[in-house]
């Protein structure tokens, strides 16, 4: 699965998941209770007096496990349920009169097993935990052996887009499933954990009209007799599953039937490719499509095993909370990241190739070879992380996809520098702990962990290792301590106690290693001393007394000759030569950026930028995260960091000339007073001005420079406040949307890269009356780019009346539970209303927890995430911590949330008399 964004603690980081969706009838939409209630119909037709066990609320115990599943579902989304019968083969290993399973809200009228030897045992279904824990009691013990257990209920579809849930679009109701983490148990009884990996018998019985897809091939639909107006649809059987990785989707689609996958040299077989849409839209599928063969073969030749399943669908969810999720033959999408149209700007298609390539990715890592339990859940979506730099960088080499990994890391380090941040491989003790997993350090982290790990091992033996990994355990579950062990046989140059300790070092502690480094030469001779410590900025309490195994690389210049030396650092502090006969000019800590840590040298910084010509991109990445890290502990001052702007902005490489941006932004949000503004303007604009000339003024803009191009004029017109391209950005959107015009959308002749921005200028500049034009513009368009543009403008106005309706707008229909994020997160991030939202937040939250899945829910202290002092801190933490226990993850995203703002407080203080300092010396 992908997030939204993924997934870090900051402002926008933390509420970017907190997209969810409320379900819909035929006509409107129902809002149910924000607890979780437990039926209080299931089957009563047996009295068992004798005493019960607790209920597994983590792990399932194995007194009985499942060999097989047979399900067999009616849907119909115009309907208020849906039903199922479910016959799951099992193996009962312990006699026992009571067994556990899962089922969330199931309305269950029969339940029965039968045995070895044939005989019927009716059971009383009970559900014993609002996390979905059940319990079938039976009126004597049932044999060890196997059985047959058979299950009738029915369920109300979800309100909040997790289990099996409705979507109304262009008037007509669909149905889709989001199962992940542990939600399959709202849509049917089973054993809902990745450990139970079976394959399923799957029939949906459906309106004869509407479509229905499974995760397999169909292989045949027939009329019901006895149901007037319905059809069965019965599917292949599937290979070995978990439930999580099921799908079910029904609805007027648009079937787009696109040529098969044809056969390679690693596949003997052609795959079937569909595109499914909601009704009307199919017609944008087209680039999403054609592009898919190109990634998934270069998926295939790198594992060397062909795509493990029948067909491949992949579908596009008008309201769905992740940004994507793996389902096995059958992806689940937000429509935007597939439904590209005719002109797609740049954004969109690197969206669409990233977001692509990770599920296409799992299809192997997560679906073909399977974490037993969530704490390696990390194996899942670092990998896909990690595969889809990989594969992109070898289909597209001039885009700048090598660098993915790298940006992603660095960013997963700003929740890594918090106290409270967790390890990769997180200990999984409860439901709060699942829902905590999904975050930027499975995903980031530990895809920068992967990267540096494939870099001490060696690509050719880490892609080996990969390989005997995927083989040894196909169609199974596995361990990170099965995926490190078939990694190091495959290791030619490295011990395997070596990358046992390096990987244990990484995944199980917290935080992000600090490499202080000094570099003394004599007689020609460079001897580097170092000493590791935990990173954290200043103002923190955390522990700094920590060390790891870092395969630290160091990159180094001697008589013009670049040099790579490495050394797998152990100790807490040392000292060894550098191989080579003179001074060295400089000496790059981290060679080819690879390595998931921080440094600081005692040398100081500007012999880096003085040789960044002899540095490549990602080791400058590394080099300003540092230097930049070292603002926030303190290190070095906003002095040092007006010293190094220009040398940034003036450089011709896209990731350097944008490095700046991050503080500039900060400045203006956090620090500069308004009376400053001006200056802080006039500044901005002068180390920007040139850059932004520069690229305008090539005759052929690449890819990257066009990325470039809107970042410069976004910057510009928002954080340096240039008139000049506000009113030209302003102008774009009033031709985009019509006013003043015909009223229309408008897409021609409009630069879609640009428009996003053009959007939230013209929000905030043009008033209640373009105001008013967008949300009639909203009412009347379903398709999620535009719905995303139109929200956009909607979300900037600074009106704060204005702001005041857009909160209640947010809870309102004309909302999709997924953009929710994207009307209040400006809101979070406004000094100006920030007080008004959270007045609101207290007040509503128990409408607002209706418009999250409950996995999600945890997230919501993130609301805070804007706070910078110590009143609002105590005030959120005085109203969150009564109810953070029933919010899923809740515990984890408090203490977070708190300790950011602490942090802030900190860092404010400091930087608002070192801006004061500037100021003065440079005689502003």
């Amino acid at each position: 699965m992908i997030l939204q964004t993924i997934k870090s603690i900051t402002l926008i980081g933390l509420l970017s998941i907190l997209i969810g969706c409320s379900d819909q009838t035929p006509q409107s939409k129902t809002n149910q209770s924000v607890e979780t209630l437990i039926p209080d119909d299931s089957a009563q037709n047996v009295t068992v007096t004798a005493a019960y066990d607790e209920p597994p609320l983590g792990r399932l115990n194995k007194n009985w496990v499942p060999k097989h599943y047979q399900l067999d579902l009616t849907i119909n989304p115009d309907e208020a349920d849906f039903s199922g019968e479910v016959k799951i083969d099992l193996t009962i290993n312990q006699a026992r009169n009571h067994y556990f399973l899962h089922g969330n809200l199931l309305k269950v009228s029969s339940v029965s097993v039968t045995d070895e030897q044939g005989k019927l045992h009716q059971g009383e279904y009970t559900q014993v935990d609002k996390s979905g824990v059940a319990r079938i009691a039976f009126k004597d013990s049932l044999p060890a052996g196997n059985a047959v257990l058979n299950i009738s209920y029915k369920a109300p579809f979800n309100e909040a887009l997790e289990g099996l849930y409705r979507v109304v679009d262009g008037g007509l109701n669909y149905a889709f499933t989001q199962f992940e983490a542990t939600s399959a148990r709202l849509a049917f009884p089973g054993f809902d954990e990745p450990a139970f990996k079976v394959k399923f018998d799957v029939s949906i019985t459906v309106p004869a009209e509407m479509h229905a897809i499974a995760n397999t091939l169909m292989v045949k639909k027939d009329l019901v007799a006895d149901k007037a107006g319905y059809a069965k649809a019965t599917y292949a059987t599937t290979e070995p599953l978990p439930t999580y990785l099921l799908a079910f989707a029904v609805g007027e689609f648009d079937v787009v039937e696109w040529a098969d996958l044809p056969t390679n040299e690693v596949r003997d077989r052609p795959v079937p490719l569909r595109g499914i849409a909601t009704k009307g839209k199919g017609k944008d599928f087209e680039y999403a499509l054609s592009h898919t063969q190109e990634i998934l073969e270069v998926i295939e030749r790198y594992f060397e095993i062909p795509y493990p399943y029948d067909k491949l669908d992949i579908i596009a969810v008008p309201d769905f909370n992740a940004g994507a999720m793996e389902n096995a033959g059958a992806i689940t999408y937000r429509e935007q990241l597939l439904l590209l149209g005719d002109a797609p700007s740049v954004g969109q298609i690197k969206s669409y190739a990233s977001v692509h390539a990770h599920e296409l990715g799992h299809q192997w890592f997560g679906n073909y070879v399977t974490p037993y339990w969530w704490d390696d859940i990390w194996l899942n979506e670092a990998f896909a992380t990690w595969i889809t730099s990989t594969t992109l960088q070898t289909i597209y080499p001039n885009i700048g996809y090598e660098e993915t990994i790298l940006r992603r890391a660095l960013g997963a380090m700003r929740n890594d520098s918090l106290e409270s941040a967790r390890q990769i491989r997180q200990p999984i003790k409860s439901n709060h702990d699942i829902a905590s997993a999904f975050d930027g350090i499975t995903y980031s982290k530990g895809g920068g962990v992967l990267e540096m790990m494939h870099q001490f091992i060696g690509p050719e033996d880490f892609r080996a290792g990969l390989q005997h990994y995927m083989k040894r355990h196909a169609w199974k579950n596995a361990t990170a301590d099965d995926f490190i062990a078939a990694i190091s046989e495959k290791a030619q140059n490295v011990p395997l106690e070596k990358i046992k300790q390096t990987f244990g070092s990484f995944l199980e502690q917290t935080g992000i290693p600090m490499l202080s480094v000094n570099v003394q030469c004599e007689d020609g001779q460079n001897t580097l001393q170092f000493e590791q410590s935990r990173y954290f900025p200043a103002g923190s309490q955390g522990d700094s007394n920590k060390t790891w195994d870092i395969p630290a690389c160091f990159n180094y210049q001697i008589k013009g000759e670049q040099h790579e030396h490495c050394e797998l650092l152990s100790e807490g502090q040392g000292a060894f030569t550098l191989p080579g006969s003179g001074c060295a000019a400089y000496v790059m800590p981290n060679a080819k950026g690879a390595g998931y840590y921080r440094f600081s040298v005692k040398s100081g910084w500007n012999t880096f930028y003085e040789n960044r010509d002899s540095l490549s991109t990602k080791e400058m990445m590394s080099i300003n995260d540092s230097f930049f890290a070292a603002l926030d502990a303190d290190q070095v001052s906003l002095t040092d960091f007006f010293a190094v702007a220009p040398q940034l902005t003036q450089a011709d490489n896209k990731q350097m000339i944008e490095a700046p941006m991050s503080v500039l932004r900060y400045l203006d949000y956090r620090i500069v007073p308004e009376s400053d503004q001006a200056i802080f303007e006039k500044v901005a604009q002068e180390l920007y001005q040139g850059a932004l000339e520069n690229t305008l003024n090539k005759k052929q803009l690449s890819d990257t420079d066009i990325e470039l191009k809107k970042s410069l004029i976004s910057f510009m017109a928002k954080t340096a406040n240039d008139t000049t391209w506000r009113s030209n950005l302003a102008d774009m959107a009033k031709k985009y949307t019509g006013f003043e015009g015909d009223g229309q959308i408008n897409g021609e002749d409009i630069d879609a890269n640009l428009i996003g921005t053009a959007m939230s200028i013209a929000g905030e500049d043009l008033g209640a009356d373009f105001h008013q034009h967008v949300v009639g513009l909203l009412k009347s368009n379903t398709g999620g780019t535009i719905r995303g543009r139109l929200l956009t403008a909607i979300a900037a106005t600074k009106d704060e009346a204005t702001l005041a309706g857009l909160r209640d707008m947010a809870l309102s229909d004309d909302v999709r539970l997924n953009e929710v994020f994207t009307i209040l997160s400006p809101q979070i991030a406004n000094p100006k209303v920030q007080d008004d939202l959270w007045q609101w937040t207290q007040a509503n939250i128990d409408a607002i927890k209706l418009r999250f899945p409950t996995w999600a829910q945890g997230r919501l202290p993130a609301v805070g995430s804007g706070f910078c002092e110590a009143k609002k801190r105590d005030e959120l933490k005085a109203f969150f911590e009564p109810i953070v226990e029933s919010l899923s993850g809740g515990p984890r995203y408090l203490a977070q949330t708190i300790e950011s703002i602490d942090q802030c407080i900190a860092k404010k203080a400091r930087l608002v008399t070192q801006w004061g300092d500037w100021k003065g010396a440079t005689g502003f």
